[in-house]
């Protein structure tokens, strides 16, 4: 029987969440640089192994849906903050996770500082400084990224789930 493990991507409009998801599970060789905002959600299921699958979800991050981020991110063993490396980025993100803190309790937290290769990007280890959560830097439009994306999910999923080596 195959086990499905929810990771919920959150993060503003323009972060990068659907690019993620995209690489991760598309396995396309160019993604798109070019923003379109995601119609309610977007989702992506990642193979583990034999007997687990990872499904990613996002709901769009345009402020008219925050309201129903609490739903969305219910059930979710991990959730992947996705987050623009400016400072102003940085900064709203860390008032989303302050904002749904208690809908994170009992998930497995991370953060993605993306679109490291913008000028004027801050270090994944200031933005992590800033949101107390573990980040790591991003290109998501790279396909090059893939790997570093995979091994991100899966070594996160690995305390909380039993997944094969």
């Amino acid at each position: 029987m195959t086990e499905y493990v929810k990771v919920a991507l959150m993060g503003s409009g323009y972060a990068g969440k659907s690019t993620l998801i995209k690489l991760l599970t598309d396995g396309v060789q160019k993604l798109e640089t070019n923003y379109k905002p995601t119609p309610g959600m977007s989702c992506g299921t990642i193979t583990i192994d034999a007997s687990t699958k990872v499904s990613l979800v996002e709901m769009g991050g345009q402020a008219h849906f925050e309201f129903l981020w609490p739903d969305f991110l219910r059930g979710s063993t991990m959730v992947v903050v996705v987050t623009e490396s400016n400072p102003k980025a940085v900064l709203k993100t860390r008032q989303l996770l302050e904002k749904y803190k208690d809908n994170l309790l009992g998930a497995k937290v991370i953060a993605i500082a993306n679109k490291q290769d913008l000028p004027g990007s801050m270090r994944p280890e200031s933005v992590q400084d800033l949101l107390g959560v573990p980040t790591y830097g991003m290109v998501a439009i790279n396909p090059k990224e893939r790997l570093n994306g995979y091994k991100l999910i899966v070594n996160g999923l690995r305390d909380m789930v039993q997944i094969a080596a």
